[in-house]
């Protein structure tokens, strides 16, 4: 019984990494610590993680931090409260996707020195 429960979650937590891998902030790829901290917070949201990691930058163009994601997918009536697991996972999509019209080419403009 406990094996089918297993690979799920297995599942979850890839779809998380990934997510989580998709990130920038201005220096690039998160850092490992940071990477581990947003982890944490969408395994087991609670306010201690959410006060860490909502103003951590996960867009770098236009800049967007984490609580400014969560505050675009969620309802207003639940601003006070830490965002749940799925709240937090929509939130890394709304931010990685923001530009995903033409993100191939949005992303090759960028680096124009």
């Amino acid at each position: 019984m406990h094996h089918s429960c297993h690979y799920p979650r297995e599942t979850k937590r890839q779809e998380n990494m990934y997510i989580i891998d998709q990130c920038r902030d201005p220096y690039g790829k998160l850092s490992k610590s940071r990477k581990t901290l947003l982890e944490k917070l969408l395994k087991q949201p609670e306010l201690c993680s959410w006060e860490r990691t909502r103003g951590l930058i996960i867009r770098d163009i236009p800049i967007v931090t984490l609580e400014m994601a969560v505050n675009s997918v969620r309802r207003n009536s639940d601003a006070e409260q830490v965002p749940d697991s799925f709240t937090l996972y929509r939130a890394l999509r709304f931010a990685v996707d923001y530009a995903a019209g033409g993100a191939e080419s949005v992303r090759s403009g960028i680096c124009r020195k």
